[in-house]
């Protein structure tokens, strides 16, 4: 049913164009030539223009446009067209959209062929009230009559084909129904460019993913290769360093390794020359500690902050264990970083894991030994044996040379809540203890035997004459601990010289005397040696005569000197003082003098 508003209208050329018979094969090559643009592939905007030109030609009409619905379905809107000028569309888009729901004023036109799917003619927009908000665009585009058949698909609408007249006309149903035609293969048309334009997409994004696979697949590749000749690299013997100069030959770019407190542990650049990390990424982590401490990804520090040539660097964590053990870092690249380069530092971190793990494994061995050999010498009485000599050597360690016993021991919590060890934290102090005092030694280039024993670190240092290199050794190990020690602190006690293996236990005992004595006062971080305790010095040597013979000399050395000199019996008066209670009366009773004179004596002996 053809809905028309009928005001009197006169015939023009249109009507004798419609009612007179049109060819058959004019037809046919309209709908042909719509069916090889399709084929062509022709972009949807130039096939909808051809349709409504098509239109125009085989009915006579002045203007023509096809309208689609909009994305949000919401309204109809312009996207092909023939003789309606560029701001007539631009306006109807714009400002004067044809809404698929009822508008203000009801459904327009438009808006009903397109819900009924229906054809609707108007002989006159202007005798419709629903056509008010298109008046005005339609006098400058200057039309009066107004033809809208849908567009439909599989019983559903698709659009709308709008045909116009610039004089009043009647559209006679034979008008309607060719243009019925037309819609219909114009809307098998666009549904069939609209499939090839999907389709055509969907092709470009599977030929885009299957790009990204296969450079996935090629950094892999990439990766591979990488991963083993590190490997190779490291059954070869190789250490961290060696793996080091490798990436960074491969990647073309500086390469730094760091342990997880940030001491570089290797770092080199393609040509092999040494290299050291710019602080500003060093400073980049520190700004974010929590991230940096448990980042377990490869992060990219941005080229604005890594180089001023523009360049990314890349760092990535090392882990072991289950814990971050250190990060590699990648920079100065020779060109910017891909896919596979990423790929690459990471499996490049693996690698470094092992060798790490190689190393760690070599040290907890030889921490052992240490410390069994450490438990056989402190229970040693007797002079050492060739034996444990021959051991000795075989840790690096000649016992025939002095060596004074260093201890350390992590201090115990802080009463007021600041510092507090759980069992798994007192642990790992005590081994980062050991690595923190292991790595001290090393760069000392002391061969000092490293090793624990309960809750202590025991440090065999050679010496030559005094206790100077044992305390400069004490000191740095603090300042290290200091540095590096996470939420805990340490003491360290200076044993006395031991000249034999008999005197290790002895010397062992009273530098953890001397730790207990420190820590138990609540002080901190402290360095102590025998000297340090005055007379609680005596009350750990009590084991040892000859420590308490050469107290006592140190202590009253002078009041023999000065008897021997003078005749005064300043020994004798003060063994008869102390003897009877500290009475001077008494005192003096018993050695046959006056009272003042033991007075006298007593301040002579408090001055020597």
């Amino acid at each position: 049913m053809v809905s028309t508003h009928n005001a009197g209208s006169t015939p023009n050329r249109n009507v004798a164009a419609a009612s007179a018979p049109l060819e058959l094969h004019t037809w046919l090559d309209a709908i042909a030539e719509i069916a090889r643009a399709v084929n062509r592939a022709l972009p949807l905007k130039d096939l909808l223009d051809l349709i409504a030109g098509t239109t125009c030609h085989l009915t006579g009409y002045d203007f023509c446009g096809v309208l689609l619905e909009d994305p949000d379905r919401e309204c109809l809107v312009i996207e092909g067209s023939y003789g309606l000028s560029a701001a007539y569309v631009a306006n109807i888009n714009a400002r004067c959209p044809i809404r698929i729901r009822s508008g203000a004023l009801g459904e327009g036109p438009s808006s009903r062929a397109y819900r009924s799917q229906r054809p609707v003619a108007l002989i006159d927009i202007h005798d419709d009230p629903t056509c008010l908000p298109w008046e005005v665009v339609a006098s400058e585009q200057g039309y009066h009559s107004l033809l809208s058949v849908p567009l439909v698909v599989s019983h559903a609408p698709l659009g709308l084909l709008n045909c116009y007249t610039a004089q009043r006309h009647t559209f006679s149903p034979r008008e309607v129904l060719l243009t019925e035609t037309i819609a219909n293969q114009a809307a098998i048309a666009i549904e069939a460019t609209d499939l090839r334009a999907r389709e055509r997409a969907r092709i470009a994004e599977l030929v885009q993913l299957n790009q990204r696979l296969e450079e996935g697949h090629a950094a892999l590749q990439r990766a591979e290769s990488v991963h083993r000749d590190l490997m190779r690299v490291l059954l070869e013997g190789e250490g961290v360093d060696g793996i080091t100069r490798a990436l960074a030959d491969m990647l073309l770019c500086d390469v730094v390794v760091e342990d997880v407190r940030g001491q570089v542990i290797a770092a080199s650049t393609p040509e092999g020359r040494p290299c050291g990390l710019p602080p500003e990424y060093a400073d980049l982590l520190g700004q974010r500690p929590a991230e940096a401490a448990g980042a377990r990804h490869t992060a990219e520090i941005p080229a604005d902050v890594a180089e001023p040539r523009g360049r990314p660097a890349l760092v990535t964590p090392v882990v072991l264990d289950d814990e971050i053990a250190g990060r590699i870092w990648a920079f100065h690249p020779q060109e910017a970083f891909k896919p596979f380069d990423r790929r690459s530092l990471e499996r490049g971190a693996i690698v470094v894991a092992l060798a790490l793990l190689r190393v760690r494994t070599a040290q907890e061995v030889e921490w052992r030994l240490s410390r069994d050999f450490l438990d056989d010498l402190l229970a040693t009485d007797r002079r050492a044996t060739e034996g444990l000599l021959a051991r000795a050597r075989q840790l690096g360690t000649d016992l025939s040379v002095p060596h004074a016993v260093v201890v350390a021991r992590h201090d115990p919590p802080d009463t007021a809540g600041d510092t507090v060890l759980r069992a798994d934290d007192d642990a790992r102090a005590r081994r980062s203890l050991l690595a923190l005092a292991q790595r001290r030694a090393d760069r000392s280039g002391t061969p000092a035997l490293t090793a624990t024993r309960g809750d202590h670190v025991v440090v065999l240092w050679p010496e030559e004459g005094g206790q100077t290199d044992a305390a400069a050794f004490a000191e740095e190990l603090r300042r290290e601990i200091r540095a590096y020690a996470a939420g805990w602190t340490a003491s360290v006690a200076l044993g006395p010289r031991c000249d034999d293996a008999a005197e290790y236990g002895d010397a062992y005992r009273l530098a953890c005397g001397a730790l207990d004595l420190v820590q138990g006062t609540g002080r901190r971080e402290r360095i102590v040696s025998l000297d340090d305790l005055g007379v609680y010095r005596l009350l750990l040597q009590v084991k040892r005569p000859r420590e308490l013979a050469a107290f006592a000399r140190s202590v009253l050395g002078p009041l023999h000197d000065y008897d021997g000199r003078r005749e005064i019996r300043l020994v004798e008066t003060l063994q008869a003082y102390m003897g009877r209670g500290c009475s001077t009366a008494l005192a003096a009773e018993a050695l046959n003098v006056h009272a003042n004179t033991v007075s006298y004596r007593l301040r002579r002996i408090q001055e020597l």
